[in-house]
């Protein structure tokens, strides 16, 4: 799908950038792990390799637990800087916590910001490659009311104030939306699954004043694990695919729970999309409890290999947080 064209376009040779997302790598050091995740990762690296894209767009939760254990946040960034390009990382809720929820001890918080940031550094950032503008940020911050919440707003606000590029492309890791762009606010207790993947009304609308200000040609999604493509004012949304495992594939008519990424070709006629499905998926067996669950009660017992001796500086204490 090809962006709307523009008049004096770039004559220069094509090129291209890929977006992958939700990887789940994981450790056999940790209360769970699941190898299969972690191998359905390397053959996704292996095929972008293969690519050669001149950049990596990775949309969040590249860890399993990367929001409470350092190492796991540590062993993908030396993975990702380890390719012959760079690449742009945006953080999830695996990584910063979930879409804030004052009764959970897994919501976003202080604490998880601190640790990501202590890796990877910012998690608001703007750059231009070769005539278009790449865009990223932690939309989990909206609704939390922390402090970081007021600087993402602050960073947002700045952004609309840029020049326009030909193409711009955002990326950020929670749904706009679920169905549509209209919808109403999920009820955290009737529809806690799309209330959990899905941004709020509000902050969907400061996204999307903000997308429209700034020349969005590009919207980049992930969290759900389930390919979509939907056009809104004349932005190509895209629901991305995951690598680790699928999720809503019987949702959308027009859904596709495969697994794999996305390529990006950019030409003299705007920027064209493919998806790159996984060439082989695993079937490892694994170990732990799925979902998301709270600190409290996680069985270190069950982990394949000996947890590191600097284990408390590497998984968060049950008591370290600091609420909200």
């Amino acid at each position: 799908m090809k962006s709307r064209s523009k008049q004096n376009l770039d004559t220069a040779a094509p090129w291209s950038f890929v977006h992958v997302a939700d990887m789940h790598v994981g450790t056999p050091r940790s209360y769970r792990f699941q190898p299969a995740w972690n191998e359905n990762w390397a053959v996704a690296r292996d095929q972008i390799l293969e690519l050669e894209p001149d950049l990596l767009l990775v949309g969040g939760d590249m860890t399993r637990d990367g929001s409470t254990h350092r190492l796991e946040l540590e062993s993908i960034k030396r993975e990702l800087d380890r390719l012959p390009f760079p690449a742009r990382v945006i953080p999830g809720n695996h990584e910063v916590g979930n879409k804030f929820d004052p009764d959970s001890s897994v919501a976003v918080q202080p604490d998880y910001l601190r640790l990501y940031r202590s890796v990877f550094g910012a998690s608001n950032w703007s750059f231009l490659h070769r005539g278009v503008r790449f865009s990223g940020c932690d939309a989990l911050l909206l609704g939390s009311g922390l402090p970081e919440e007021a600087h993402l707003r602050d960073w947002l606000q700045r952004q609309r104030g840029e020049p326009r590029e030909r193409d711009h492309v955002w990326m950020i890791h929670p749904a706009l939306f679920a169905d549509q762009p209209d919808e109403p606010d999920w009820d955290r207790v009737t529809h806690p699954v799309e209330w959990y993947f899905v941004l709020d009304g509000e902050h969907r609308r400061t996204l999307l004043d903000t997308f429209r200000i700034t020349g969005a040609t590009h919207v980049i999604t992930s969290h759900i694990h389930c390919r979509r493509e939907v056009e809104l004012d004349g932005i190509q949304v895209a629901f991305s695919p995951a690598t680790a495992f699928p999720q809503w594939g019987e949702r959308w008519p027009d859904g596709d729970p495969r697994l794999g990424f996305l390529h990006f070709t950019v030409s003299d006629g705007g920027i064209e999309k493919k998806f790159i499905p996984l060439r082989s998926l695993s079937n490892l067996k694994g170990y732990g409890p799925g979902g998301n669950p709270g600190l409290e009660g996680r069985d270190y017992s069950l982990a394949w290999e000996e947890p590191p001796l600097d284990l408390e500086e590497n998984r968060l204490p049950a008591g370290s947080l600091n609420r909200h």
